[in-house]
Formats: structure tokens, C-alpha cells, sequence
């Protein structure tokens, strides 16, 4: 029986959900006349999650709702045996660390996203204001995932060794740049953050990083490889982005990509991407 078929516990550690309600306005903070033309519904991902037997996602805010996490904490309340969920906050309130005790304490929050991709050149990520923002996401357990750009990691890198109780994921296989004539030197920035137990890679979303867009994205294969190499299986998790309609990849094909293209894998590799590393970091419903 191959690893595909078999029995596995899988968690979608990467789910942007949104509705066109508006009773949950859109308040995206770099562009603020952006909207969906579609949405995707909390509801959507359920059925996925039984049409392909999912055991738990990881909800996280998308930009579309800026620092309004109402939505990701709406769909949470209304399913609490299938998600944890992580928020947004802006980066640069001054009451950053109570922001995160908020969403945490009042609405069973379990971390936050930051996004410094938006913001390349400046230094907030590890300046000396937000260390109370890291010392209360010590105090607190929360987890901190970054959508952040190859010549960021290091400060990544320092507030990682400033703040070890921390538990941090790397989104979308840190961004390499593909396009440009060498991308490898800034990727390999990443490679430093191997020696924190407490850090995680999502190798995901494939179809964001490839310069061909046509599944199943060889040119990306490289670099999922590499940071399976640098880091090992028990530092790598994995996620989708979004539920149906998925335009770009639809379930099948982001299993058939891990199973199938990423042959680098032993299957006892896949199953700590897929699921298992993934209850070292989130306090899961019934794994409590």
C-alpha cells in the first residue's frame, strides 16, 4: 500500500478563509480598495476537510480584514473541534504585546501572523520595541508565523535566539525569488534559523513561488528539497492557503504534490510534514 493510501493524520497548518458578508468589512492595511471578487468560506473548508479526511486546519487571518480578526474568530467559535487560529495585529502599535493578550485570553486565539514581506525595508521585525511583544508571546505560549522576504531572516534570526519560547513557522518555504539570476545566496539566510528547535518551515504553496505556474512546479523542487536537507523532517510542516474555490491547486493535486513530486520525502517524513510535527506547535482540540 503506498504512503498516499494509507491511514495519516493531516493538518492544513495554513488556511486563509474569508466571506463576503459585510458584516465582516475588508480593512486591508497597504491597500485599502482591494476586495475579493470571490470568497471562501469558513464552510468551504469543512467540507474539504471531510471530503479528503482533514483532522485539524490552522486559521489564519488573511490581509484582507487588516488588524479586524472578527471573521477568523467567528469561523473558530462556530467550529472549535476543527481549528485553532491565529490572528493579525499591526506591528507597529505601541500596545502590540496587549493585543496579543487580548486575542489570546478573551477569544482563544493561539498566535499571530506577521507579515514584514509588506514593509521590506524596514526594521521593526527585531527592534528593541517589540520585545515585550516577544516576551509576552513567551509568557503566553503563543506561536508566531512570518511572511517574510530571504534578506529578513536575519532579524528573524536574532529575535529567535532573544526569544526562545517562542514557537515560530517560515511561510511559503521563505519566498525565494526565483526570478532573479541567483536566488540561492539570500535563500540560504533561512538555513541559519536549522539550529532553533523551536522554528518551523512550511514547504507550501508551490504555485506562489514557481516562474512557470504549471503544476507540478518543477522549478520550486530544488528548494523544497534543500530545505528538507538543511532542516530534516521535524522542522517542516505543510499548508494549503486557502479553501475551495481553489483556482491555483486543488486538494488533490497539493496531496498529489507531496506524495508523488516531492520524492525527496521517506514517507515517515511525510507524515510528520502532514500532520504530526504540527501537534509539537498548536494545542489541538483533544490533544489538549
Amino acid at each position: 500500500m503506498s504512503a498516499a493510501a494509507k491511514p495519516r493524520l493531516i493538518i492544513d497548518t495554513h488556511l486563509e478563509v474569508w466571506t463576503l458578508d459585510p458584516r465582516f468589512p475588508f480593512h486591508h492595511p497597504e491597500r485599502p480598495d482591494v476586495r475579493p471578487k470571490v470568497e471562501a468560506p469558513i464552510e468551504n473548508q469543512v467540507q474539504q476537510m471531510r471530503d479528503f479526511d482533514l483532522r485539524y486546519a490552522v486559521l489564519i487571518n488573511p490581509r484582507y480584514y487588516g488588524w479586524d480578526n472578527s471573521y477568523i474568530r467567528y469561523s473558530l467559535h462556530k467550529y472549535p473541534d476543527l481549528f485553532v487560529a491565529h490572528g493579525l495585529i499591526n506591528p507597529e502599535d505601541p500596545d502590540a504585546a496587549g493585543r496579543l493578550e487580548y486575542w489570546v485570553k478573551e477569544h482563544g486565539f493561539q498566535g499571530m501572523r506577521f507579515s514584514p514581506i509588506y514593509h521590506p525595508k524596514s526594521t521593526w521585525l527585531n527592534s528593541k520595541q517589540h520585545y515585550p511583544l516577544w516576551r509576552k508571546a513567551e509568557q503566553l505560549g503563543a506561536v508566531f508565523n512570518f511572511y517574510i522576504l530571504p534578506h529578513q531572516m536575519p532579524m528573524l534570526e536574532d529575535m529567535a535566539g532573544r526569544f526562545p519560547g517562542v514557537k515560530i513557522v517560515i511561510d511559503h518555504a521563505g519566498k525565494p525569488d526565483l526570478a532573479a539570476p541567483d536566488c540561492w545566496p539570500e535563500f540560504r539566510k533561512m538555513f541559519r534559523l536549522k539550529k532553533f528547535p523551536q522554528v518551523w518551515v512550511s514547504n507550501s504553496e508551490p504555485y506562489e513561488m514557481s516562474l512557470t505556474k504549471k503544476y507540478p512546479y518543477e522549478d520550486t523542487l530544488p528548494f523544497y528539497k534543500a530545505i528538507y536537507e538543511e532542516f530534516g523532517p521535524r522542522q517542516l510542516v505543510w499548508g494549503t492557503g486557502y479553501p475551495r474555490p481553489r483556482w491555483e491547486l486543488p486538494m488533490d493535486k497539493e496531496l498529489e504534490f507531496v506524495d508523488r513530486y516531492c520524492a525527496f520525502y521517506t514517507d515517515e517524513a511525510r507524515e510528520l510534514l502532514l500532520g504530526r510535527n504540527a501537534l509539537r506547535i498548536w494545542r489541538f482540540p483533544g490533544q489538549r
